[in-house]
Order: C-alpha cells, then structure tokens, then sequence
C-alpha cells in the first residue's frame, strides 16, 4: 500500500497577523483551484512564543493520492505558476500576512494518523507538542519505530495522543513526530519527567520509564527539539472557537 505524503511548511508572520494568516491564508486557501487538488489541509498552528521562534506558524497539508498528488502540486504551483492566476491572487494577499519560510515534503511511517482516522477516532487538542529531531544518516525509520513501539503508549497514559510520525524526504537526517495534548496534560509530563530525573522532591512512585526514554532517544538521535503550537479553530484537530 502507497504511504501519505505530507507538505511542511514553517512560515514567518508579518508582525501580529498569525491568526489572520490561518483564518484567511490558509482556511480560505483554495486548494481544487490553486493547488490542482494536491492539498488538503491537515492543521495550521501558531508557535507559542515562550517555546519557539515567534511570530511563526506551521501548517501540515496532506497529499491524498501520495506522489500523484505531488506531481500536480508541483506543475500548478510551480512549473505553471506563471499561467495559475487562482495562485498568484492568493500569493500577493498572503504576502501582506507573510515574508517567507521553509518546506518539507514528508514520508508518513506507521502511526500516523490520516484526515479520515482523525475524523473517525476524533482526534484533538488545544495543544501540540511539534518536535523536529536530527537523526545520524539513515537512522530514520529505526527512531520513529522506537517512538511508535516505546515512547507512545508511555506519553498516552499523560494524556498525549500521538498524531504523526514522519520521515522528511529529500534528506536522510530529520524527522517530525506530532501529537495532541493539552496544557494540564504538558505541565503534568514535565513534572512527572523532572521527578524521574531527580530534579523533584516527591514522596509519591517516580515513573523510571521517563529517564530511559531520555537515555534511549539519546542513543538514537543526534539532537532534538520540541515547541508548542496553538491550533486554529475550524481544522481537522482543532477547537471549535478560540475559547475553546
């Protein structure tokens, strides 16, 4: 069976305008026409300041026919940009909301979530935990399997679900892994990880299984690095409003 392929985009914001940007950039972006059906829309988030670099988002679109959708992609947003008057309209507005970013196509490993199982088990959060992580050179898939077999099901009973887990293409030395939480549930990890790693006095049973996933990924990776992202009400895992 052909795997998802998935576009990453980190996008820098025009000064305040990142909920703009993913209200009218990316909500109302119009994929059949701009994007000749390459695209549907996975999630857009912004970084949460104190975490990340700021003013950021980051959106996620799914590729749902794989490669297929790819090709089209890339002649209507690229080899014929000139002739996709749909897209250049929608470029000149983004711009007044962004100044630039960076993009990744992505190989979606075991685990990851499609739009149709997160529309089927309804996933969601008000928070993401987004972690980019260097690999040694063709380390990839042996990682994401450890996360998949090892750490998930342990950062499940904190109450984070994983969403994704992926490989980044055109590259052999990055990966992506996704997953909805809440803030409650984050603050909660983080204590419970700073116990296991001695920085906490506790009288209650400290979970060994945190400082081992430390000491395992260690082993596996070169270096990692998580942020927080807020979702955009009205995407697949989001809220239904800000308020939430």
């Amino acid at each position: 069976m052909a795997r998802l392929l998935y576009l990453h985009e980190v996008v820098d914001i025009v000064g305040d305008k990142a909920v703009d940007y993913m209200e009218k950039s990316v909500l109302g972006f119009k994929t059949d026409r701009a994007a000749d059906r390459g695209l549907e829309l996975y999630g857009t988030w912004y970084v949460m300041g104190s975490t990340g670099r700021w003013p950021q988002v980051v959106n996620l679109w799914e590729l749902p026919d794989g490669w297929d959708s790819w090709e089209r992609l890339c002649r209507s947003t690229n080899l014929r940009r000139e002739r996709n008057d749909e897209l250049n309209r929608w470029w000149l507005e983004a711009l007044e909301r962004r100044s630039g970013g960076f993009d990744r196509l992505l190989g979606a490993l075991p685990g990851t979530l499609s739009l149709a199982e997160i529309a089927e088990q309804r996933v969601s959060g008000t928070l993401f935990v987004h972690e980019i992580t260097e690999v040694p050179p063709g380390g990839a898939a042996s990682y994401l399997e450890l996360v998949w077999d090892y750490w998930a099901p342990i950062r499940a009973e904190y109450g984070h679900d994983l969403v994704g887990l992926w490989e980044v293409l055109f590259s052999d030395t990055e990966v992506i892994t996704l997953w909805a939480t809440t803030l409650e549930d984050h603050i909660a990890l983080g204590r419970a990880t700073d116990a296991a790693m001695g920085f906490a006095d506790t009288d209650e049973v400290v979970d060994v299984r945190l400082e081992h996933w430390a000491k395992r990924r260690r082993e596996r990776t070169v270096r990692f690095r998580e942020e927080l992202m807020v979702p955009c009400p009205g995407t697949p895992m989001g809220p239904p409003s800000w308020d939430g």
